[in-house]
């Protein structure tokens, strides 16, 4: 029964519930009086109600129907709504429901003969059942491949074939997208056992019945689980809905590699016209020619420039092909799953360089880019002329980004590879960093030795007045960063200003401090 139910091409709706577990052998349509003796064990009866009409003891001859249906131990009692009545009778479904028989209401679009031979070839042929069944799992699941976001559409049609939850994992349990109100993160740990103790990929979770399978995309690994309260509909429809899913997925991948393709080839002309300059007919052209890529008129989107982590840059030259994909083609997918708007060009040396939609899921598209890259990103904006400044404001902020992790390399984080990159917005940059990112790091440092060579050919009160800036000017405090007395620090202090020639309170000597010495100030204040 709860199969013929799933069948949404027989235009079924339970009325009244009995044993939805119940086989169904076979299926006939009476409309005359003793329905009893033209049915079998386990067969649907199906009528319009045509013996009721007229009659003044409708309600009586309707018990009586359903009594005979349980003494012959039917299995359901069809009835075709909109012909003679249009709702199913009152006193039929109190019936049904008080002698516990399956009742279900016919949409006046289906025929009868359309149950009747679905029941009969079903019973008939379950091999060729089955294969019906699959076939239209795949029509339902295909066309998810025509939506603008494939992965979700396809996920959320697996969630409506099973009636209960379906998620797509990353390896590392994150999910990527789901439907339903399964409990995802319990799923997730029983998969994980389940894949480390002999494979076992089909379990319960409390209350929830669950199948699972690992799949690949573009060369990264995921999960795809899906679960129902239904103990049946798993055992029915979990594999061919798997397989069924496996194979999409497959399809997807080869899609999406000639669309990315393509993609990335029209990203790449269009980023370098905007870097060229464009005329007002120009940027018309370009806003069109950026609506595949999901960007909206009057919608923000922000300039961002990248360069690999170390150790995460492509190999160059003739040799091995990696075996991990390109860092850079699992953000365009992530982009693509996510519903980023994005355009993006590559470089040799494993950078990138784009526009992105400044949207909510950004954010986790930036996470997933730490992971191989640092990134600076330019303020919001919406007129495209500014795209050529909003690049190099993203250029200063990650020149910001490295010099911060340059100078907390002493510290012995920034070498670690499995610390994320360094993403920055351009808005985060403060004014001193914003003029010293303008600036060429070898001038600057030149710059800082000519007014300061004499203090800074002292390691020790160079430390003082680094942890003395980072303190606010507070004494105490930069003692207690040290370790060291206050009057040690006032000593060292002293000494300073007899090298510069000036107090330090003077603004301007501060001023040079801070800007000669920024970096590590930053980085002392950071680390402290």
């Amino acid at each position: 029964m709860r199969g013929l139910l799933a069948e949404r091409h027989l235009g079924l709706k339970l009325v009244g519930e009995g044993d939805l577990d119940r086989r169904v052998r076979g299926a006939h349509s009476v409309e005359i009086e003793g329905a009893g003796k033209w049915l079998r064990q386990d067969w649907l009866m199906l009528t319009t109600g045509l013996r009721f009409v007229g009659l003044p003891d409708a309600e009586r001859q309707q018990r009586t129907l359903v009594e005979e249906l349980v003494q012959r131990r039917a299995a359901a009692l069809l009835f075709g709504v909109g012909v003679h009545f249009q709702d199913v009778p009152p006193a039929l479904r109190r019936a049904a429901e008080a002698a516990g028989l399956n009742l279900l209401a016919v949409d006046p679009s289906v025929p009868f003969l359309q149950v009747e031979q679905y029941v009969y070839e079903a019973e008939l042929s379950l091999d060729a059942h089955l294969l019906r069944q699959r076939l239209r799992i795949q029509e339902d699941l295909l066309e998810a491949l025509s939506a603008d976001q494939p992965i979700k559409a396809l996920v959320h049609r697996i969630g409506a074939l099973t009636h209960g939850s379906a998620i797509l994992y990353e390896e590392s349990g994150r999910v990527v997208e789901s439907t339903g109100q399964g409990p995802t993160m319990l799923i997730w740990s029983a998969v994980r056992a389940g894949s480390s103790h002999g494979g076992r990929h089909g379990f319960t979770v409390g209350r929830w019945h669950v199948a699972a399978r690992p799949v690949a995309l573009r060369g990264v690994g995921y999960w795809i689980a899906i679960a129902s309260r239904r103990e049946q509909v798993v055992d029915e429809l979990g594999q061919p809905i798997l397989d069924a899913t496996q194979k999409l997925l497959g399809a997807m991948r080869g899609l999406r590699a000639l669309t990315t393709a393509q993609s990335v080839t029209e990203a790449a002309e269009i980023l370098r016209t905007i870097r060229a300059g464009m005329t007002p007919d120009t940027a018309a052209r370009i806003r069109d020619r950026l609506r595949p890529f999901r960007f909206e008129r009057d919608r923000t989107m922000r300039a961002f420039v990248a360069v690999p982590k170390a150790g995460t840059a492509p190999p160059r030259g003739d040799g091995p092909a990696p075996v991990l994909p390109d860092p850079r083609d699992v953000l365009l997918e992530t982009a693509q799953t996510c519903g980023l708007p994005l355009v993006l060009e590559a470089d040799e040396a494993g950078g990138f360089s784009g526009l992105a939609g400044d949207r909510v899921v950004l954010d986790h598209w930036l996470r997933e880019a730490a992971r191989t890259h640092h990134v600076g990103l330019s303020e919001p904006f919406e007129d495209l002329h500014l795209a050529r400044a909003r690049t190099r404001d993203a250029e200063r902020a990650l020149r910001v980004a490295l010099r911060r992790r340059h100078a907390r390399a002493g510290e012995g984080l920034a070498g670690r590879t499995d610390q994320p990159g360094s993403v920055l917005r351009f808005e985060d940059v403060d004014l001193a960093t914003w003029l010293l990112a303008s600036r060429d790091d070898a001038a600057v440092a030149a710059k800082a030795h000519q007014q300061l060579d004499r203090l800074l050919a002292h390691d020790d009160l160079v430390d003082t007045v680094v942890a003395y800036l980072g303190c606010g000017l507070d004494v105490r405090a930069a003692a207690e960063r040290l370790y060291l007395h206050p009057n040690t620090v006032r000593y060292r202090l002293r000494k300073s200003e007899e090298l510069l020639g000036s107090p330090m309170n003077s603004p301007a000597v501060i001023t040079n401090l801070f800007l000669a010495l920024h970096d590590r100030v930053d980085a002392a204040w950071e680390t402290g």
